[in-house]
């Protein structure tokens, strides 16, 4: 009775969490369609249009991490644990990242060893990088710096990421990992959906490892211990 009054709370909690922050988004695609109605400038027009198209990436990208977020938190264990050249799967990541790198001027320094490996479940492992490194782009500023290196440490390999940028204030620190938490963007002033850094903090604990992020000299570093393979 116990496991079942638990789950249908989490059902209900996960629910009334989309609600809310569906809420928004809904909210300025109404209002823009609504403004389309009447007459204006094509350029007012093709500003409410690509408000609509923001707005409505933003739901598909709510939706899609909540759905990751809410089968990692069910997980009782790992479905694979197998090696995960980490090298690898970050020039991976970042080439999927280029164009947005190019864009922005940034410099980033790739100095992860080739001979380290991760051990776990590539999929999760992957996602979580990803979350990682969009977070640090987004929070670095045109032509700033992003440094990704790595070391192991025993039976553990700790991944860092640095990106240049503003110190996180320090009432937000404990708060990064929380669900739908998030800090405004450099520039646009623009939040996320909230839900990245607490995936992470999800596989890292799935696979038995720790997320710290803190404030350095220049900008904040993050670092993800996992175990190594």
């Amino acid at each position: 009775m116990r496991t079942e009054l638990e789950g249908k709370a989490y059902v209900e909690r996960y629910v009334h969490t989309l609600t809310h922050e569906l809420k928004s988004p809904l909210a300025a695609i109404r209002g823009a369609a609504e403004l389309l109605d009447g007459e204006m400038l094509a350029v007012q027009r093709q500003r409410f249009v690509a408000n609509i198209q923001q707005e409505s990436a933003r739901l598909q990208q709510l939706i899609e991490r909540l759905l990751h977020l809410a089968q990692v938190e069910q997980r009782q264990g790992l479905e694979e644990r197998v090696a995960v050249p980490l090298a690898a799967l970050v020039d991976e990541l970042l080439q999927a990242q280029q164009a947005r790198i190019l864009a922005a001027d940034l410099r980033v320094e790739q100095a992860v060893p080739a001979n380290l490996s991760l051990r776990g479940e590539r999929f999760l492992l992957r996602q979580a990088l990803a979350n990682l490194l969009d977070n640090a782009l987004d929070f670095t500023p045109p032509g700033g710096t992003i440094r990704i290196s790595a070391e192991r440490q025993g039976q553990r390999v700790t991944l860092r990421l640095f990106n240049q940028g503003q110190a996180i204030p320090d009432y937000a620190l404990a708060r990064l990992t929380e669900r739908f938490y998030s800090l405004p963007r450099p520039g646009s002033g623009r939040k996320s959906t909230g839900l990245g850094l607490n995936f992470v903090q999800e596989v890292a604990e799935l696979h038995g490892g720790e997320l710290r992020i803190g404030n350095v000299e220049g900008g904040v570093e993050v670092c993800l211990t996992l175990p190594g393979a």
